[in-house]
């Protein structure tokens, strides 16, 4: 069955990523969208992917008429395509687990949110794993214009979300355990975990990227190997 296809060829150069933009912010997931465009669509569609908080994935091909066709889909939709992309969506699995461990510590399903909390704390060992056992001791990161590493700082970092992860999992086993003693101690972590990952994937990301990106194909091969298998690992 012929999919259907979007025609952006005589949306004038003003109105496109507006145009692809309404087409594309309601995809349903497991859908794909279809635009054909009258140019190269390379700098439309990163920016539509910025917009919507890179959450989109495609691929682009010539048309026999000359035309450009994207094929759009929702990033979960498809697998990660290299490490950082894998270590990026795992930064979003890991808040959403945190949203709801905060969402049923505030109706005070204690039990569930201490199991929840259980399954984070061992995902959150596993992301760590790859970004300290695996890139960290394998690249190296020059200091920036402050003299500061930022894999130096990353570590520190981290080190201090496992430090407040532990004492929230310790708090659940308290015998007075309640929501209102809990909850102030998620939202301190909410806020460091977000300021976090928004400095890694800004600062340490980008060095990540390049050193893998010159590296053989068969070590990348190789680290996206291990990098999805730990991840994954239960």
């Amino acid at each position: 069955m012929d999919e259907e296809i979007c025609d952006l060829t005589k949306t004038a150069a003003s109105h496109l990523q507006t145009a692809a933009f309404y087409e594309i912010k309601d995809m349903p997931r497991g859908t794909a969208m279809h635009l054909l465009f009258a140019d190269d669509p390379a700098i439309v569609l990163h920016s539509l992917n910025l917009q919507l908080r890179n959450n989109l994935r495609w691929e682009v091909s010539r048309t026999a008429a000359g035309h450009w066709l994207a094929v759009i889909h929702r990033a979960e939709d498809v697998p990660p395509v290299d490490v950082l992309d894998a270590l990026k969506r795992d930064h979003k699995r890991l808040d959403a687990m945190f949203s709801q461990i905060i969402h049923l510590t505030d109706r005070n399903h204690l039990c569930d949110a201490q199991a929840l909390m259980r399954a984070f704390s061992a995902a959150l060992e596993r992301h760590l794993a790859v970004e300290h056992d695996i890139l960290a001791k394998a690249i190296r990161t020059p200091s920036n214009a402050t003299g500061l590493d930022p894999t130096a700082a990353m570590i520190s970092e981290h080190k201090e979300i496992l430090a407040q992860s532990a004492m929230i999992a310790a708090s659940y086993e308290e015998d007075d355990a309640t929501a209102n003693s809990i909850s102030p101690l998620l939202a301190i972590l909410a806020g460091y975990l977000s300021k976090h990952e928004q400095r890694e994937e800004l600062s340490l990301f980008p060095i990540w990227t390049g050193a893998i990106r010159h590296a053989p194909e068969a070590a990348r091969t190789d680290l996206f190997a291990r990098t999805m298998a730990i991840l994954n690992a239960d």
